[in-house]
């Protein structure tokens, strides 16, 4: 049978807008993995990631598919770019978390939606574009003929274990911008085998964890010949045997960028059943590369915690920043806020836990019903959604109402406590402090008549803004260990700077006073 060779074009879109992660340079692993498997089949693919940088327009016209991956905030985005392809004849197949879950409304937009681990679908989809092939037999493909019926196939199953190590090392040169990348991204399973009720990963991945062999990881590692990484796993430690190995073999190969992960708080012990803190592990850790762990508290209540399904305790997210600290690693600590048992004291009250206990960065956000969640089948039963504007749906919108306060409180309240971490005090003290250990040093240095720092230097460099020779003037003078705790202090007021920023800029915005005024329009219970 005749066939053609489609051209396709991915897009990841990025949120309108401003949000924490607005200027992280990091695009999601989906797009360039369904990209190189296509490619790999011989197909002109290519694709853009808004964050990287704009989308060649021109170039997408002149495709005979485009894929565009979205989250449900980047959905209004995906929908229009969807709206105006479709006008111009050309077909788009739209995927997803989002669209998985809300596929009739998906098809008011595109041809096509993939629902679920789309790598197999987008694959038989282009098969069947290709040879004229009947659609009605791909599972998990939902479409809509010309006269707009739709049909939503049976779903795919999750890939399984071998599936999985069958699917290829993203190629991330196959986006468009994709040299910007400063932390190259990188992921080793799917799935969760927790279900909490707000996050939408096991929906999408199942509870099933399909993991990468570790070989295979390296061998990503040693393509990406990066100096950072983020390892884009939902929970890096599932197994700590498995990843055990994976770190004594970065370590024997000489492959430890610095790297980040997202792990959870009960990772810090030898076992659930056995509290004791596993310092040979967190050592490999710290060895291996690891800056810094992204784990998510969620809240400072233990009724809370076990409400939401989490499996952790208060007590536990002591124990991992201590013990995360004691390694040398950084904490972000992720919270959730407006949940249930919250009151309007709760943004206030878990920013103090956070500094009590020497969280270095936090991520406050609010409790967001996101379609395909247990949450959200409970706020559409429970006639609690505020609006229907996906894009709002981010975490930094109020989009559920909360039971014990009113929707305006708990959005004041929570960029209140933000603004409060992120103050101008909380910035300079980790400098301050590390300075002002390392200061008895630099006297002694400066007063060496061939030292290479003098004070009076470093103080007019600091006035002039000439950070990076004040630096090397410092590391000069310094012992190794003292440089390296000063240059810790420096990053993490770097990152509470980006922060304040990030904060700044939301209060700012039109939407986000907008969002606001609509909220104090609302009735208070």
């Amino acid at each position: 049978m005749a066939s053609v060779t489609l051209r396709i074009r991915f897009i990841e879109p990025r949120p309108a807008g401003h949000h924490v992660y607005d200027q992280i340079l990091l695009p999601r692993l989906g797009v360039p993995l369904m990209a190189t498997m296509l490619a790999e089949s011989g197909r002109d693919v290519a694709g853009y990631a808004e964050v990287l940088g704009p989308i060649d327009v021109a170039d997408c016209m002149s495709a005979d598919l485009i894929g565009i991956s979205g989250t449900t905030s980047t959905q209004p985005s995906a929908y229009k770019l969807a709206d105006e392809f479709e006008a111009a004849g050309i077909p788009v197949v739209l995927g997803g978390p989002h669209v998985t879950f809300c596929p009739e409304e998906a098809l008011a937009h595109a041809s096509y939606v993939v629902r679920g681990e789309g790598e197999q679908t987008i694959m038989e989809l282009v098969d069947a574009l290709e040879y004229s092939l009947p659609l009605d037999g791909i599972k998990g493909l939902s479409w809509r003929e010309p006269s707009g019926r739709t049909h939503h196939n049976p779903a795919r199953p999750a890939c399984n274990q071998e599936g999985f190590e069958r699917l290829p090392i993203p190629d991330l040169t196959l986006l468009n911008n994709y040299d910007r990348m400063t932390v190259k991204p990188i992921m080793t399973q799917w799935g969760c085998p927790y279900d909490c009720e707000f996050c939408s990963v096991t929906a999408m991945f199942s509870r099933s964890v399909r993991h990468r062999r570790n070989d295979q990881v390296i061998a990503e590692l040693q393509g990406l010949n990066a100096n950072a990484v983020f390892f884009h796993d939902d929970n890096f430690i599932v197994n700590k045997q498995r990843t055990g190995a994976l770190l004594s073999e970065m370590i024997a190969k000489d492959l430890t960028p610095n790297w980040w992960a997202q792990v959870r708080a009960d990772s810090v012990f030898v076992s659930k059943a056995h509290k004791e803190p596993d310092h040979q592990f967190l050592s490999l850790m710290s060895k291996a590369g690891c800056q810094m762990v992204m784990i998510g508290f969620e809240s400072i209540s233990d009724e809370a915690l076990s409400q939401v399904g989490k499996k952790i305790t208060v007590a536990d997210s002591r124990a991992a920043v201590n013990y995360y600290h004691e390694h040398g690693i950084g904490v972000h600590g992720m919270f959730v806020v407006g949940l249930d048992t919250d009151t309007s004291e709760a943004p206030a009250r878990t920013v103090d836990f956070a500094k009590e206990i020497g969280i270095d960065t936090i991520q406050l956000m609010i409790v967001t019903p996101i379609p395909g969640t247990h949450l959200w089948k409970r706020a559409v039963e429970e006639d609690r959604l505020l609006d229907a504007d996906w894009s709002l749906f981010d975490g930094h919108h109020v989009v559920m109402k909360p039971k014990q306060m009113s929707p305006l409180e708990l959005q004041l309240n929570t960029l209140a406590a933000m603004k409060r971490f992120y103050s101008w005090g909380s910035i300079i003290e980790p400098v301050v402090d590390k300075f002002m250990r390392s200061l008895p040093t630099v006297v002694s240095a400066t007063l060496r008549t061939h030292s290479p720092v003098k004070l009076p230097t470093l103080a007019r460099l600091a006035v002039e803004k000439r950070w990076h020779d004040m630096a090397k003037s410092l590391q000069a003078a310094l012992p190794d260990s003292r440089w390296l705790d000063l240059k810790a202090g420096v990053i993490l007021a770097t990152m509470r700077h980006y922060g304040h920023e990030r904060i700044g800029q939301w209060h700012h915005q039109d939407t986000s006073r907008a969002w606001l005024d609509h909220l104090k329009l609302l009735p208070l219970s």
